[in-house]
């Protein structure tokens, strides 16, 4: 099978076509929003809701899930079975979707994927106006037997301003809710530093990087204030004068 790569990014999105002027959009919801399975538990059950008032057709596929620092990859997979793969709901019904690992989990990285659910246009003509076709995301890890977590940071300069980066040397992803930069002295409170408030995942063996604006971090002792999904830790970098753009 041949493997296409494509970038999208990592939230639910809309896909638009458009006809006119007027606004026509199906809507349907999912349950849960993100799946941890394992060797043992190696399979799992989705919920789409149609919450509309006109039945929607569903298409879902299932893609490999990497990243490159700043962006996602995703590339075509057969590793997860789906069942249904593609289906229609009527207004205020459910549909289950199962999955599963088609082989049995034999890496000691965790794996990760990702479940596409996409509305699929309707056959025949289509009514005037502006048509959204819905794109949800959902994340699936399937973790090994031994789990090992070790994120590494570092702060450096970059094309004038600071990239503060995340290395995952572990075996697991960790998800990055906020994170809060200060020089060391500072206490926080004053309104100082950097915040970093979009989530964000570090795939185990891969790195994430965020570009931020240079100007409140000074050169010497800083601290960052992580919050992840399993509590909060705090990271004390060092960033070299020289890594200071002058003013």
């Amino acid at each position: 099978m041949m493997l296409k790569l494509k970038r999208w990014p990592a939230v639910a999105f809309v896909l638009c076509m458009f006809f006119a002027q007027d606004i026509n959009a199906a809507s349907f919801n999912v349950n849960p929003i993100g799946f941890d399975l394992s060797a043992e538990r190696a399979s799992g059950v989705l919920q789409i809701r149609n919450t509309g008032d006109e039945p929607v057709r569903i298409q879902v596929g299932a893609v490999d899930w990497s990243t490159d620092g700043r962006q996602e990859v995703l590339a075509d997979t057969d590793a997860l079975l789906l069942n249904p793969p593609i289906f229609s709901i009527e207004p205020g019904q459910i549909q289950f979707l199962r999955f599963g690992v088609r082989h049995p989990m034999t890496s000691a990285t965790e794996k990760s994927y990702r479940l596409l659910i996409d509305e699929v246009p309707p056959s025949g003509p289509q009514a005037p106006g502006l048509k959204t076709l819905l794109r949800i995301s959902i994340p699936v890890f399937i973790a090994p037997k031994t789990k090992q977590e070790k994120i590494s940071w570092q702060l450096k300069r970059e094309s004038g301003g600071l990239v503060l980066v995340a290395a995952n040397d572990g075996n697991v992803h960790a998800k990055i809710i906020h994170i809060q930069l200060n020089n060391a002295l500072n206490n926080g409170d004053s309104g100082d530093g950097l915040q970093i408030s979009t989530p964000a995942y570090v795939l185990p063996g891969q790195h994430k990087q965020w570009s931020l604006a240079n100007g409140k971090i000074r050169a010497g002792a800083v601290r960052l204030q992580i919050q992840t999904d399993k509590g909060e830790i705090e990271e004390h970098l060092m960033l070299e004068a020289d890594q200071v753009s002058s003013r």
